[in-house]
């Protein structure tokens, strides 16, 4: 049950950390979104990059117009085969309980916690972090997030984070891009 309690707050902490902004400025807009099995195992469209941290615990993901941060395959697969409900045995109030607690984590693992590219100004990796400016002020949501002490933005390798960083920006000057 560690497991899957870790995980649980594994997916309600990933997020996109460090930002600067005004307290009069407006909030960027996060999304929650729970992609369907047969959307997360789809390739990956033209300049769509999705990197996974140096511990394969979660991925931040740029898919079309958005960002994207959640727990990684391998992770949902783990969480699912800990929490599967069909596993607990007993009749009793214990199991019952059990029962809704997996099942409460099983509908909520694959959350994914998102913001659209045209809310960022700016993304780099500064050698030990990827840094998000922002185009308004950060939600709260995505303002230092860690897991298990750890931040999340420095939790990919320096290759991956600035293989991100080229694709944000990419995607942010392509013609009709998300400027």
């Amino acid at each position: 049950m560690r497991t899957s309690c870790q995980a649980l707050l594994l997916f309600a902490l990933v997020g996109i950390a460090s930002c600067r902004h005004d307290d009069d400025e407006a909030k960027v807009p996060v999304r929650a979104s729970r992609p369907t099995e047969a959307a997360a195992g789809r390739p990956l469209g033209a300049g769509d990059i999705r990197i996974t941290s140096e511990d394969g615990g979660v991925d931040l993901a740029l898919i079309g117009d958005s960002i994207s941060g959640g727990l990684s395959a391998a992770t949902l697969a783990k969480v699912r085969q800990k929490t599967d409900t069909s596993a607990v045995s007993g009749t009793g109030l214990g199991a019952s309980i059990e029962k809704m607690v997996k099942a409460t984590v099983q509908d909520a693992i694959g959350t994914r916690i998102g913001v659209p590219v045209s809310s960022v100004k700016d993304v780099r990796y500064d050698g030990q972090r990827l840094v998000f400016d922002w185009n308004g002020k950060a939600p709260s949501d995505f303002a230092n997030a860690k897991v298990n002490n750890k931040d999340v933005m420095a939790s990919f390798s320096s290759g991956d984070a600035q293989r991100f960083v080229d694709a944000v920006r990419v995607r942010k000057a392509a013609p009709g891009g998300q400027q």
